[in-house]
């Protein structure tokens, strides 16, 4: 009769435990999806890309206040430039500096957030008597925009996620992603066939 008593307080506390971890991963899973990445492009389906052949770029702004900025306004800048050249110009798009079909602008910004929340019942680790979590971050925001000759927007990439160290990364993941939909020129796929 001990034996079993003992028997059933251990599966009790194993099933705690079980509890406490799924509520644990379930609560990290979504508080990853809340401030991980969100995405946003809008571009017209109907309108015909192939006719653009040449980008430039026009106006670029960091929004993120000197005394928090990690890097420069001048690396921010070199970093969006290179990274949505390459994007268009592997669609088939050539940069110029004078007049072009397409023109590129920005804004970039990063803020400090906090995310707080109660865990319930269970804690945040078996045996935990924590019931609430603090997350510190920085959260940055890349808007791209394709406008063309007559200032219409053609195409545009809107992107919030949590910052890293590694910015160049980051931007490139972003552009890559924000672009990977844009069609290439008929030039371009010609060459592919």
């Amino acid at each position: 009769m001990w034996h079993l008593g003992c028997l059933i307080q251990c599966y009790f506390h194993y099933l705690c435990a079980m509890i406490r971890l799924v509520i644990f991963s379930f609560l990290l899973l979504s508080s990853a999806m809340v401030c991980g990445q969100e995405f946003k492009i809008e571009y017209d389906k109907s309108r015909d890309y192939t006719k653009y052949k040449t980008f430039r770029f026009g106006e670029g702004e960091l929004v993120t206040p000197k005394d928090q900025r990690q890097v420069s306004a001048e690396q921010i800048d070199k970093l969006v430039k290179e990274s949505v050249t390459r994007e268009l110009s592997m669609k088939g798009l050539i940069r110029v500096d004078s007049t072009a079909d397409l023109v590129v602008s920005y804004v970039v910004g990063t803020l400090s957030r906090s995310d707080a929340g109660n865990v319930g019942p269970m804690g945040l680790t078996p045996g935990s008597m924590e019931r609430t979590y603090l997350k510190d971050y920085r959260q940055g925001s890349l808007v791209i925009d394709l406008n063309d000759s007559r200032d219409i927007k053609v195409w545009r990439v809107n992107a919030t996620v949590e910052m890293s160290t590694n910015i160049d990364k980051i931007i490139n993941q972003v552009v890559q992603k924000g672009f990977k939909k844009y069609p290439k020129t008929l030039k371009e796929k010609k060459r592919k066939k």
